[in-house]
């Protein structure tokens, strides 16, 4: 058993093929089809054949490979499934491919859904579904316990903070999940959605950085709404906070959305 890590041009985007004996099984494969083809060509030569391909959430530079392994059954969770089966995800991959100027091969599908909690053996690997909501509704880590791997989707990595998309609550509760795990049960690899792999040492740091990050968007969101502001402060007060590692000119509208999704939540709680 032995896995190889994998980097796309764009956002140094992780792919991962596992390979065991005759069988490989690849994390979020992408993003070109010129990068999955590589994959590919990888596991052609361990003398392998891609029979399952796992999905940390479905996010466009993260299902843009699926359509490359037709005879591969893809897994995923119930609520990033949802997104491919309502059209939504699919559509964002067809725009920012296009946008991005990347060529990929078709659409995305899900075969079967995976239940956090519940371990299944995938190809003679154990694989361990961990939900981490918060980016979207429903990703996924995968931790491989034969390999001493943990593969967290679009979490901990060290070139970008945060993209709390779907909920900072959410978000919060994912980053100290991993604090947790990271300190009374590290793996030796961790691999973040974006950037190389990491020690548990390094995963811990940056996932504590995150969670202050996060933490203080809501305080300083909930001051505004205590003392009566408007939901124009408190994204405002949300967007001071400054991120854990240095956001480039590209990442200003993710910046911008945890501010609005922060201040979101929280007027909600008013109403």
């Amino acid at each position: 058993m032995r896995f190889q890590r994998f980097e796309s041009t764009l956002w140094e985007t992780t792919s991962l093929m596992l390979v065991n004996g005759p069988s490989a099984v690849l994390v979020d494969p992408g993003i070109s089809s010129a990068e999955v083809a590589a994959i590919a060509a990888a596991v052609e030569e361990a003398g392998a054949e891609v029979t399952h391909v796992l999905i940390t959430h479905a996010d466009w530079d993260h299902i843009s490979g699926i359509a490359d392994f037709p005879k591969a059954r893809v897994y995923m969770s119930a609520a990033e499934a949802a997104r491919i089966d309502d059209g939504s995800a699919t559509d964002r991959l067809y725009h920012y491919a296009a946008q991005a100027g990347i060529a990929f091969t078709g659409p995305p599908r899900c075969d079967a859904v995976l239940v956090p909690g519940q371990v299944v053996d995938v190809a003679g690997f154990r694989v361990e579904p961990i939900v981490c909501p918060g980016h979207t509704p429903g990703g996924l880590a995968f931790r491989f316990p034969e390999l001493d791997l943990l593969a967290v989707g679009d979490h901990l990595s060290p070139n970008e903070f945060p993209f709390a998309s779907h909920s900072p609550a959410a978000y919060r509760t994912t980053l100290a999940m991993f604090v947790d795990l990271l300190q009374r049960d590290p793996p030796e690899f961790v691999a973040p959605g974006h950037g190389p792999l990491q020690s548990a040492d390094n995963s811990l740091r940056i996932a504590e950085a995150d969670l202050d990050y996060l933490h203080a968007m809501y305080r300083a969101t909930a001051r505004v709404v205590a003392d009566g502001g408007t939901r124009t402060e408190a994204i405002e007060r949300a967007f001071a906070v400054e991120p854990p590692r240095e956001a480039t000119p590209d990442l200003a509208a993710e910046r911008t959305e945890n501010a609005e999704r922060q201040a979101d939540e929280l007027f909600a709680r008013k109403v």
